[in-house]
């Protein structure tokens, strides 16, 4: 693309429809934008690596989660049991 852009400026250049100025600020134009794109890129790989540890963690709570839920259900199953042998002596 950037090729294209410059060919293009060329073109006009040699054919005296453009002035160096305005070929230089077409010039600097590009580098502008080139220098966007990077930056979005780059923000683009942080954002995925974000979301990357993000799901890690996810998980991560989820595991937690579901130990403490295996915790507690043992922990009920126990109780129901001692409620049963301590009630049916009775």
């Amino acid at each position: 693309m950037k090729n294209v852009l410059f060919a293009l400026a060329a073109v006009f250049l040699f054919t005296g429809c453009v002035s160096q100025e305005a070929f230089d600020a077409l010039q600097n134009r590009v580098a502008a934008l080139e220098g966007q794109v990077s930056s979005a890129g780059d923000a683009g790989s942080d954002a995925a690596a974000a979301a990357q540890a993000a799901s890690r963690e996810a998980s991560a709570a989820k595991a937690a989660a579901d130990r403490a839920l295996d915790a507690a259900n043992e922990a009920n199953e126990r109780a129901e049991r001692m409620a049963e042998t301590c009630c049916s002596r009775k």
